[in-house]
């Protein structure tokens, strides 16, 4: 007999989850375990408050291993390595066959991840996300999403905005240059909650995948 099956993103900043073919998503700080539909399997994946999912029942919870098909950690302890991050790369092999990803996580942290053709993990990084970054000074704390880049400001708010914003695009471009001078053509991958908007700044061309963690929950969980 067909059971339903239910995944479920739950990161810091969003709720994800995708149902018959279907994705979805709510803010964290509105989510209600309501939403969801009910199904007979659920998998899920948390970076976030794993509490947001109490009372769901038949709830499998997933960790990064060590290998999964193609995939190979980098990671001395495997287990230690986000279980997002794992998901979107094993998303990233199954969507790129045969080529080296530069996956990059926009969301409450910034995170970059190589894979190369082989579907060996080279390692990444873990900086501040954008919200992150602009609340990191009290006294000039901003959750504006603006990307103003090229100009001075004449104010201490816009000078902070601005500056941040520089600081934000200039290390993720920097990062781009420095892993394609070390491995060469690449396919870029955003994802996370902020993609959209860093995406039309960047100097070269990415593919936008907002479920990304998701299609690799959905592959991962079925294997």
């Amino acid at each position: 007999m067909y059971k339903t099956r239910l995944f479920i993103d739950v990161g810091n900043t969003l709720v994800k989850w995708l149902f018959k073919g279907e994705y979805h998503s709510a803010l964290a700080l509105d989510f209600d375990s309501e939403l969801l539909p009910k199904a007979d399997r659920i998998y899920a994946a948390c970076v976030g408050e794993q509490s947001l999912l109490k009372g769901l029942k038949n709830t499998r919870f997933f960790k990064s291993p060590a290998q999964f098909q193609q995939f190979k950690s980098a990671y001395d302890t495997p287990e230690d390595l986000g279980v997002d991050r794992f998901l979107a790369m094993i998303a990233s092999i199954d969507q790129y066959p045969n080529q080296t990803r530069l996956i990059i996580d926009a969301g409450s942290a910034l995170t970059f991840d190589l894979v190369l053709a082989g579907g060996e993990h080279q390692g990444g990084l873990i900086m501040p996300g954008l919200g992150v970054l602009r609340r990191s000074f009290t006294q000039f704390s901003s959750d504006s999403k603006q990307l103003t880049l090229g100009k001075n400001a004449n104010n201490t708010k816009d000078a902070w905005e601005y500056g941040t914003a520089q600081m934000f695009m200039s290390v993720i471009n920097h990062q781009i240059e420095t892993y394609l001078t070390q491995y060469g053509d690449l396919q870029i991958i955003l994802t996370g909650g902020d993609a959209k908007i860093i995406a039309y700044r960047l100097k070269h061309t990415v593919d936008i995948k907002p479920y990304l963690v998701l299609d690799g929950l959905a592959l991962y969980a079925q294997a």
